[in-house]
């Protein structure tokens, strides 16, 4: 039987985050605040301040910061010896 309490499921979200490289030492404040919100909302599931704060963190973590452009090929390598002959 899966989680189904909200701490629960944040780590499975967690979980996912950092298999995908979404996520590092970086977000180490903002993970632990999402933690604390959800145990508190186990705790507390009628408290809608609290969720609007854990909702906004959740998205904030799982939100897709590809701004959709692809780098410049020229720019992914560095340059080795002489160029290539035309």
């Amino acid at each position: 039987m899966g989680v189904t309490n909200n701490h629960g499921q944040l780590e499975r979200t967690l979980a996912e985050l950092r298999r995908a490289k979404r996520i590092g030492e970086a977000d180490s404040a903002l993970v632990q605040a999402a933690r604390s919100m959800a145990k508190a909302l186990d705790k507390d599931p009628a408290n809608a301040a609290l969720w609007r704060q854990y909702v906004a963190v959740v998205r904030e973590l799982t939100a897709d910061d590809d701004d959709g452009t692809a780098p410049d090929p020229d720019e992914l390598y560095a340059e080795v010896g002489d160029a290539a002959p035309s």
